[in-house]
């Protein structure tokens, strides 16, 4: 019975690197000896250290003996373990030998494998045709039968002798029966052929005592197979018929043995082979060190101690950090496409973490590879000035040449063989030829062309530019030349360095590279990384409010966040957890607390690293020279923004037309000489890599001999600025073409504005208040005489300019900051005027829809700039033919700015430094508005349903606000996000406000009491109690150590902040206080009444120092200037008033609001209120020259009749205030008052004569017609005869003969010479109302209360027709000059105008609130004038009525018209004139009004508009009008 016998144990397999071609079934002994060596090596490795990569360069040595013993080994190795692992596949997948054989001797009639049946079928002779079972059984018979046969043959008593004998037979059997072998068969083949490698690699070599006992062991093996043979030969012999699967199996397990041995032999002999190898490789080591002479610092795993490890320090990145850029440089590395690049440039500014980064990729090639890498490193090399081997180019390609060699055995070889290693004392090029470029292209010709099966190596060079005089670039230079003309295969380059202007440039001209900015990376993903970093390494300190600050300075560069760990991390010792919080917040003190002050430990790295950078660049250069690219450099780091070189050149150039090419030329060099700390962006313009830069350059004593003097500089920078504003600023500047229409439908525009507009006007134009403000003023400062002749007409132009480059919301604050500039010095108050009085007129436009069209810069906001003060005044002598505006009534006090929000204000705050103003509405809308363009900046959301208080911090970083609930909010200005809630009140939040300094908040409540908060802890400090009702006001004095408050209990209470206790109770208000204030040096405080007063307190007193009386309502809030010198008030009666603390006199009064003020506050400088009102908006007004109006001397009542005189130049009008007035058209005053009607003598009716020497007029009561001596203003002559009031009176054009109407229903005509009734006209129903004479004295007009106008044949006393259409009484009619049409008004509000021949009407004017009282004609017939109920005159042109509109947008929610101030000609397509919506301009066709209350009227004539608009401006105009 047959037994199974046991597996034979498998040689374990040799582990490649590469993927390698499977080896034939028939190569057996010369398969892949060309890496055999390599192989061994690997195999011995991995057994040494598994799981470690293969050390490849362990392996190569340069004698024959050892090289020829591991190829033949390793031959043999191979091919066993290949070709048998093939055959295996193919024949059985999964099972051993044995367990075929078994399956085949129990089932002898299964059908032969694909194997033996592929077999059979070639080895079949042609000539028989057995069975195909019979046949391949006779096949393998053959090979076991020839092999027991030959075994007598080869018996020998030497094992060695018989084993080479035994190899022999077999291989001469096997190439006898070729391919005539099943799997066992070839098996016994190759081991075999095996024994026979062995017999060849034995061949005059002697084994060392260490492989003996693996040679006796062999030994033995063998000679107990052979004896086991020679027992199978006999038997065979013996029995002649052989058991073949028997035979052949005890054959095979005989084989395995001598196999298995043969493999422990070997791994003897490879052991063996290693040492050898690892002892010729030392002395190749020794030699190319002695002749290359490499840096070993410069190596990344050289391990730094002592003060190496001081000057400088290597480290990974930290885990999670600049995770992209480290994928991006694996995956580039490990592309092994023919598209991937041969070089990868990493630049960037000084102290971005390239060198980080670089050392992170060394260590990861060289000792942590992936298993899926397809390179490892090949060499590295770290530059750094902090070593002499690493400074200097030329150490670089021997270093990296030395490290290749290690690792690549052809490439040494090659180097050997070139023998060129004189080379180390050449220049880079040489050396990269002949010890790098020759070298590796021939050692590369030798791997083969299959690059599958080629090891591919990185070379890591970090830091070039820390080599001396450039040397860096210049290698990088030559590198890319030699890559570009001789392609390294197999070689790829990973480079680090900053950028360099001119290298960046070189390296584009390349295709063959690949680059990357660390300055595009990101600015949050670098903070992420950052703050990574320092949580790594400052694990203490995480979650400190100063660790963000600690992120936000480092601003990107990883060296300062380094700087400051290494302060917090000293070597040498470990600082506890509390001082390393205690240095860190020393470095980032919070708010409030004295600013940062970096030690010199934290900065010195910084200061070493610029010192070293400005030194390579200046350090030889003469002192003319170098102080060129100093001016240069400093204008860089004072300008408030990005500029070009070019615009550098131009700011510091003297003469503008000498911005020649040398000084082109000196800025560029200087741009190229510190690209390691600044750098040029996509538009050309130079930025600083990091501030730190700007504040070692700006500090003396860092920075010593390029240390820039930021005011002398500034005040350098100042001048040039004005300089360039001088030669480029001009009217008109962007050639616009038309007026009519908005710069955002000018699609040209842009264009224009960027041709016209160079970038150095542009920066000097957006940017000359900030130097000016940084600049020291002195006694006598010539920028003074400077902005002086800048404000007679260039600023205006500067206004153009601005808002053309959007940015008009920037004039404002820059001519205040002037202005507060010039304030400091003396003698030059009438200068700092002019400023404000400029920043209020650019305020105005600014914040106007006039900016929405360049043009309305003149033709709108400098027309309605009703003030008569410099420089605005004499800025419009220079445009003549701009539209006229005028004012009847008091001159209008327009706001500067007015917000209109969609619903009553709830609360509004402006900041101290007048750039912000928060509002809230009660829709819900909070809103911080910019006050510089009247556009929303932030909408805070979170509140409901509305915020009804709103208080700014004093620095305008936040606000806190309440919605009259039990919580407050602390909001982030700049975010718009709460910084924190504060919970906690007992009742609803009345009243609110920030301490100085920000860090405490008072809020008054309903039930009397008050609460002061912490506001970085948001924790209540104390409460403070004693009020008895609602807190409405609370305000600290500003050193924060006193809180006034007011009540309604009527009371005012003075607190001591530190204690919680009452100092003083101010008495003396009878109704309740609504609001309190303190002045600025805490002496005085002031407070606002239900009571309608203001008053003024003695703090120290508690006494009231003034009352000031003035409002007729309730005094809702008060505010006083930082001076102290003013106060302003709000109150329900809709006016803010401007009182004069030292006279308690008003100085002025602001009324535009339509319903109750609610808030007023000072703007820091205290030349602007900021008020709201319930009428849906806030105001900006302008107060620094307000006086209180006169009052016009007008009607006091009803206006019944007005008349123009014949010239147009007067009007007469008639009033129940008993008073005849004539009035100046041109000015809208009173020329004289006709007083002589009784006391009950109302005057119904007046006239001019036609030549403006009389006038008639009508009274009610005493039924007389009065004729009047204009110029005495005396009565010539009383007509009598009406029995009823005489309503109405006109002279004829001749003057000889008066017509009169009356309440009795009759007309009558007078002779003015005879004073008697020459006719009498009757038909009305009821009482005459008016009556008129044409021009040619032919007609009279009349109306009546029959609601009819009458015309009359004066020669006949006849109707000649009745027009009707009036609804109401017809108060008054007048024929047009030329007598085609007649104009009628009428208590239905109306005034209509007729067609004389047709009786039709042509047009009806509105626009009056009351009844139309009197109606005339003026000039061509287009002009009406009407007089109303309403107290008021109203002068229309018809020839505006088709033509001319206001734009007016219906959306409020009641549907009442809003006007936006445009006045619109064609149907809305032109965009005639702006005027402000407050202006009470008449609607068109009316073009004046004239009343108590102030309204406007704009003349057209002369004017230039639309395509003529550019000749509005008249340079000479003013030169005339001076003289």
């Amino acid at each position: 019975m047959r037994r199974l016998l046991p597996q034979s144990r498998r040689a374990p397999p040799t582990r490649s690197t590469s993927p390698r071609p499977p080896a034939s079934s028939s190569d057996n002994t010369h398969g892949e000896t060309a890496l055999v060596h390599e192989a061994i090596v690997s195999s011995v490795a991995s057994l040494i250290h598994p799981g470690a990569p293969p050390l490849i360069s362990m392996g190569h040595a340069s004698t024959q003996g050892v090289n020829h013993i591991a190829v033949q080994l390793q031959s043999s190795t191979q091919s066993d373990n290949r070709s048998s692992a093939q055959r295996d596949d193919s024949t059985t997948p999964k099972h051993s030998i044995h367990d075929v054989s078994a399956a085949r001797a129990n089932e002898p009639a299964r059908a032969p494998t694909e194997c033996t049946a592929t077999s059979s079928t070639t080895a079949a002779s042609p000539k028989a045709t057995p069975s195909p079972a019979k046949d391949a059984f006779a096949v393998t018979l053959r090979f076991t039968q020839t092999l027991m046969k030959r075994l007598p043959d080869i018996v020998d008593g030497n094992p060695a002798k018989m084993a080479v004998g035994l190899a022999k037979t077999i291989i001469q059997i096997k190439d006898a029966v070729k391919d005539n072998m099943d799997a066992v068969e070839r098996r016994i083949a190759s081991t075999g052929a095996q024994l026979m490698i062995l017999e060849k690699a034995f061949t005059d070599w002697s084994p060392h005592t260490e492989e003996q006992e693996s040679m006796n062991q062999f030994k033995r093996t063998l000679a107990d197979a052979l004896e086991e043979l020679t027992r199978l030969s006999n038997e065979w012999l013996a029995r002649k018929i052989a058991d073949h699967e028997d035979e052949k199996l005890r054959i095979a397990i005989i084989f395995e043995r001598v196999n298995e041995a043969r493999i422990h032999f070997e791994l003897a002999t490879g052991i063996r082979v290693f040492k050898i190898v690892c002892t010729i490789q030392k002395d190749i080591r020794l030699s190319l060190l002695d002749r290359l002479k490499p840096s070993l610092i410069a190596d990344h795993k050289y391990y730094l101690v002592g003060e190496q490890r001081e000057a400088l320090r290597r480290a990974v990145c930290t885990p999670g950090t600049r995770v992209y850029i480290l994928g991006n440089i694996i995956k580039w590395a490990n592309d092994t496409s023919s598209e991937s690049q041969d070089i990868y440039w990493l630049f960037g500014p000084a102290g971005s973490g390239k060198s980080t980064i670089a050392y992170t990729v060394t260590r990861r090639f060289e000792l942590t590879a992936d298993v899926d890498d397809t390179i490892i490193l090949g060499g590295n090399f770290l530059c750094s000035r902090q070593f002499e081997e690493t400074r200097y180019e030329n150490a670089i390609v021997p270093t990296l040449v030395y490290q290749l060699a290690l690792k690549c055995k052809l490439f040494a070889d090659a180097l050997c063989r070139s023998g060129k290693f004189e080379t180390v004392h050449q220049n880079v090029r040489a050396q990269l030829e002949d010890l790098l470029v020759g070298p590796w292209r021939e050692s590369y010709a030798i791997m083969g062309n299959d690059s599958s099966g080629q090891r591919r190596y990185l070379v890591v060079i970090d830091a070039l530019d820390e080599i001396e005089q450039q040397g860096g670039a210049t290698f990088l230079r030559q590198l890319l030349d030699i890559i570009n003309d001789n392609p390294l295969p197999g070689l790829k380059f990973f480079v680090t360095s900053r950028p360099d202007p001119d290298l960046v440039k070189h390296v584009e001209s390349f295709s063959r590279k690949q680059t990357f900015r660390l300055q595009d990376v990101e600015k949050e993903e670098v903070q992420a990384d950052i703050e990574k970093y320092v949580e790594a390494s400052l694990p203490d300190c995480k979650g400190l409010e100063e660790m963000k600050d600690l992120i936000e300075f480092a601003g990107g560069l990883f060296i300062c966040a380094a700087t400051v760990v290494r302060h917090l991390t000293p070597t040498g010792r470990k600082l506890l957890p509390g001082d390393q919080r205690s240095r860190l917040r020393n470095l980032f003190p919070r708010a409030g607390t004295v600013a940062p002050h970096l030690s010199s430990k934290v900065v010195a790295p910084l200061d070493k690293l610029y010192l070293q950078i400005l030194s390579a660049a200046f350090s030889e250069l003469e002192s003319e020279e170098l102080s060129a690219r100093l001016r240069i450099l400093h204008t860089f780091l004072c300008t408030s923004e990005p500029i070009s070189a070019l615009s550098a050149t131009k700011l510091v150039c003297d003469n503008s037309d000498e911005t020649d090419l040398s000084s082109t030329e000196i800025a560029d060099d200087v741009l190229s000489q510190l690209h390691a700390v600044i750098y040029t962006d996509a538009h050309q313009r130079i930025l600083s890599y990091h501030k730190s830069f700007s504040d070692f350059i700006f500090d003396p004593g860092r920075s010593g001999k390029y240390w820039c003097e930021s005011g002398v500089h500034h005040r350098l920078l100042a001048e040039s600025c004005f300089r360039v504003m001088n030669g480029g600023l001009r009217f008109n500047i962007a050639n616009i073409h038309t007026s009519f229409i908005l710069d955002s439908d000018n699609h040209g525009l842009p264009r224009q504005v960027a041709q016209n507009i160079p970038p150095a006007l542009r920066y000097c134009s957006q940017n000359w208040g900030h130097h000016l403000s940084n600049t020291t003023s002195t006694t006598s400062d010539p920028l003074a005489n400077t902005l002086e002749d800048f404000l007679r007409l260039r600023a205006l132009f500067w206004i153009e300019v601005m808002n053309l480059l959007d940015t008009r919301g920037m004039c404002d604050p820059m001519l205040r900051t002037a202005r507060n500039w010039v304030s400091k010095l003396p003698n030059h108050s009438a200068l700092a005027q002019q400023l404000a009085e400029a920043a209020s007129f650019a305020l105005y436009f600014s914040a106007s829809p006039a900016s929405s069209s360049t043009p309305h810069l003149y033709i709108s906001s400098l027309a309605t700039w009703t003030r008569k003060l410099e420089p605005c005044q004499t800025w419009k002598t220079y445009f003549p033919r701009i539209p006229h505006f005028a004012t009847n009534g008091p001159q209008p006090n327009f706001p500067l700015l007015s917000l209109e929000l969609g619903s009553d204000v709830s609360a509004v705050a402006c900041s101290e430094d007048g750039r912000w103003v928060a509002s809230s509405s009660r829709d819900g809308v909070f809103c911080v508005w910019d006050m510089s363009t009247g556009k929303v900046q932030r909408v805070l959301e979170g509140h409901t349903p509305w915020v009804s208080l709103v208080v700014f911090s004093s620095d305008g970083t936040r606000i806190v606000s309440d919605s009259a609930g039990p919580s407050m909010r602390v909001w982030d200005v700049s975010t718009g996000k709460v910084q924190s809630v504060l919970e906690g009140h007992t009742s609803w939040v009345t009243s609110v406000a920030f301490s100085s300094d920000g860090t405490r908040i008072v809020s008054g409540l309903g039930n009397g009491s008050m609460m002061v908060w912490d506001v970085s802890t948001g924790k209540v400090q104390s409460v403070l109690e004693g009020h008895t009702n609602w807190v409405t006001s609370v305000a600290f004095s500003s050193d924060g150590t006193r809180i006034v408050s007011c009540a309604r209990d009527q009371f005012v209470r003075v607190w001591d902040v530190s204690t919680g206790k009452v100092q003083s109770v101010l008495e003396g208000h009878t109704e309740e206080v609504a609001s309190v204030a303190f002045s600025s040096d805490g002496t005085c405080i002031v407070s606002g009444s239900h009571d309608r007063s203001v008053r003024v307190w003695d703090v120290s007193t508690g006494k009231v120092q003034s009352v000031l009386k003035g409002h007729t309502d309730w005094v809702t809030s008060v505010a006083l200037s930082s001076d102290g010198t003013r106060i302003v008030s709000g109150s329900h009666d809709r006016s803010v008033r401007v009182w004069d603390v030292s006279t308690g006199k008003v100085e002025s009064v602001l009324e535009g609001h339509t319903e109750g003020v609610t808030s007023v506050a000072f703007t820091s400088d205290g030349t602007r209120i900021v008020s709201g009102s319930h009428n849906r908006s806030v105001r900006v007004w302008d107060v620094s020259t307000g006086k209180v109006q006169s009052v016009l001397e007008g009607h006091t009542d009803l206006v019944h009749s007005v008349a123009f005189s014949s010239d147009g130049t007067r009007i007469v009008s008639g009033s129940n205030d008993k008073s005849v007035r004539v009035w100046d058209v041109s000015t809208g005053k009173v020329q004289s008052v006709l007083e002589s009607h009784t006391l009950a003598d109302a005057v119904w009716s007046v006239a001019f004569s036609s030549d403006g020497t009389r006038i008639v007029s009508g009274s009610l009561a005493n039924q007389s017609v009065r004729v009047w001596d204009v110029s005495t203003g005396k009565v010539q002559s009383v007509l009598e005869g009406h029995t009823d009031l005489v309503s109405s009176v006109a002279f004829s054009s001749d003057g000889t003969r008066i017509v009169s109407g009356s309440v009795d229903k009759s007309i009558r005509v007078w002779d003015v010479s005879t004073e008697k009734v020459q006719s009498v006209l009757e038909g009305h129903t009821r009482g005459v109302s008016s009556v008129a004479f044409s021009s040619d004295g032919t007609r009279i007009v009349s109306g009546s209360a029959d609601q009819s106008v009458r015309v009359w044949d004066v020669s006949t006393g006849k109707v000649q027709s009745v027009l009707e259409g009036h609804t109401d009484l017809v108060s008054s009619v007048a024929f047009s000059n030329d007598g085609t049409r007649i104009v009628s008004g009428s208590f239905d509000q109306s005034v209509r105008v007729w067609d004389v021949s047709t009786g039709k009407v042509q047009s009806v004017l509105g626009g009056h609130t009351g009844g139309v009282s009197s109606v005339g004609s003026l000039g061509a017939d287009t002009c009406i004038v009407s007089g109303s109920a309403d107290k008021s005159m109203q002068m229309s042109d018809l020839q505006l009525e088709p033509h001319m509109a206001q734009e007016d947008l219906n959306s409020n929610s009641d549907h009442t018209q809003a006007l936006t101030g445009w006045l619109l000609l064609s149907q809305g397509e032109y965009h005639v004139m702006f005027v402000p919506p407050n202006a009470n301009l008449p609607k068109p066709p009316c073009i004046l009004v004239l009343s108590n209350s102030p309204s406007s009227f704009v003349y057209l004539e002369n004017t230039a508009l639309g395509l003529q608009w550019h000749k509005c401006y008249s340079p000479m105009s003013a030169c005339v009008e001076s003289g």
